[in-house]
């Protein structure tokens, strides 16, 4: 049996974009958080059987509500991956993401070592009346060839992806989840994937 390993993933994105929403729908991470205060931040840690075996993502969320401010460097400093969220109802969210990308990139510098691995997410996808950005106008993941999934956290749609897709950033393509993870009660139903999917593909089409 594999060592259990434990990763540092920060949580990035503009308030209100649903970064406390996706850490907190896995049930044993919401009772397991822990405040770090000097760094104002809560962790989240969201323990999974994987393949490569057990697997302990902590997830840290900036507990700064301020508006558009960005957290100090010791927030992002020695992260193993991040994920960087923004709301596909809101635009300028899209357009903040750059900022919160590039304080990822500039407190975790690694010269000469593999790039960080950060996965893009689009959040709130079951809102599909308010979009506010169309799939093809999803340039930055493209354009910084980074993954890049569409969730909503509240319908627990794409969550156990996104956490896969953690994983796999860190551990390599063929790694699976081996057990069920325990997500919260959805708080919106009736999420048309069909619709969602069609979406997507624009969004690869255009790449």
């Amino acid at each position: 049996m594999a060592s259990a390993k434990e990763f540092k993933v920060v949580l990035a994105g503009q308030f209100g974009t649903g970064k406390t929403t996706f850490a907190t729908r896995v049930r044993s991470a919401k009772s397991d958080k822990k405040e770090i205060k000097a760094l104002k931040t809560t962790q989240y840690p969201v323990k999974l059987q994987t393949s490569a075996g057990q697997v302990t993502l902590n997830l840290f969320d900036t507990n700064l509500h301020a508006k558009g401010g960005l957290p100090d460097d010791g927030f992002f400093r020695t992260a193993d991956a991040a994920v960087v969220f923004f709301d596909l109802t809101k635009e300028e969210s899209y357009t903040a993401m750059e900022d919160w990308y590039d304080a990822v990139i500039k407190a975790n510098g690694r010269k000469g070592s593999e790039p960080l691995p950060i996965v893009v997410v689009g959040t709130k996808a079951d809102n599909i009346k308010s979009r506010d950005i169309k799939p093809e106008a999803i340039e930055f993941p493209r354009k910084k060839e980074l993954p890049y999934r569409e969730i909503s956290a509240q319908a627990n749609y794409g969550v156990k992806e996104l956490l896969l897709d953690v994983c796999k950033s860190l551990l390599g393509d063929s790694v699976q989840l081996t057990s069920e993870v325990d997500l919260d009660k959805a708080s919106v139903d009736n999420i048309d994937e069909e619709q969602l999917e069609k979406l997507y593909s624009q969004y690869e089409k255009a790449a």
